[in-house]
């Protein structure tokens, strides 16, 4: 965590207008790592012959909706986050006290929305009927399951061969990614899941979301300065993933690094790009 707030301080020099978020993000990450101490999941155990049939089938390990969420870990996780965003900005602690107020008066069972993971169509129609951002909900749901949607992931993670995987899914859950991520010295690309957090080695030069490898329609573009980010871009389905060259940082928290360079999804935006799987903080 030290490291990790000195290059927080590091960014506000050069950016002062992401103190806010960085500073919100810098006390949620604080209680996530905590929380992790007292997650505790159920194992999961995978049939050797359903493994065997995934891995012939090009599957994923899991189904998203098979990794185990911790609910009473979640739960004190939630609270924190909770009286968090209370004290970071008024609009934020509105949002969260109707969403407290709903909980309380039994209009949303929290256990539920934990396993629900909120998907898109049924985030929407709560939020709707408690009347609050679809995103903050998210956000509150997504960031306090973390710790749990980890350790599930790292139960099965001797069950994944990520070099031989080369897709743009995820192999554990079978997720988008939400970045790329370029390292070591001959700047070998991996992809870093949206959902489970799990980093997978793919070919440098293609879409994950479509699967094109056509060069000629497959661009990139960074900002002044900014080589270390940059926006792949691709021409045949209009979707763009963020990358970042960690070779050029000292860094170790690419979500980190990804909301410091909002301005970059801004720009892929106006050029009609759109992100499939951008994570809580950049939807």
């Amino acid at each position: 965590m030290e490291k990790l707030r000195k290059r927080v301080q590091e960014i506000k020099k050069k950016r002062p207008g992401y103190a806010e978020i960085l500073d919100f993000y810098l006390k949620v990450k604080e209680a996530q790592d905590k929380a992790k101490a007292s997650v505790r999941i159920e194992p999961i155990s995978i049939k050797e012959e359903w493994k065997d049939l995934l891995a012939k089938e090009g599957f994923p390990i899991l189904d998203r909706r098979d990794l185990r969420v911790d609910t009473r870990s979640s739960t004190e996780l939630f609270r924190t986050l909770c009286r968090i965003g209370r004290d970071s900005n008024p609009h934020l602690a509105g949002e969260i006290g109707k969403i407290e107020e709903a909980i309380e008066q039994g209009k949303v069972d929290l256990k539920s929305l934990f396993e629900e993971a909120l998907g898109e169509e049924k985030g929407k129609k709560i939020a709707r009927r408690i009347g609050v951002e679809r995103k903050i909900l998210l956000f509150l749901v997504q960031s306090s399951i973390r710790p749990s949607i980890e350790a599930a992931k790292e139960q099965v993670l001797k069950e994944v061969d990520s070099e031989k995987w080369l897709k743009g899914i995820c192999p554990v859950c079978g997720a988008f990614p939400s970045l790329g991520l370029l390292k070591e010295d001959a700047g070998k690309k991996f992809l870093l899941c949206s959902y489970c957090g799990y980093e997978w080695h793919v070919e440098r030069f293609f879409c994950p979301f479509c699967r094109n490898q056509d060069q000629e329609s497959l661009h990139y573009f960074h900002a002044e300065g900014e080589e270390a980010y940059r926006i792949d871009l691709c021409d045949k389905c209009h979707r763009y993933i963020k990358t970042i060259d960690l070779r050029k940082l000292e860094t170790s928290d690419p979500v980190l690094e990804d909301i410091a360079t909002l301005h970059l999804d801004f720009l892929a935006s106006k050029k009609r790009y759109k992100r499939p799987a951008p994570t809580p903080w950049t939807a």
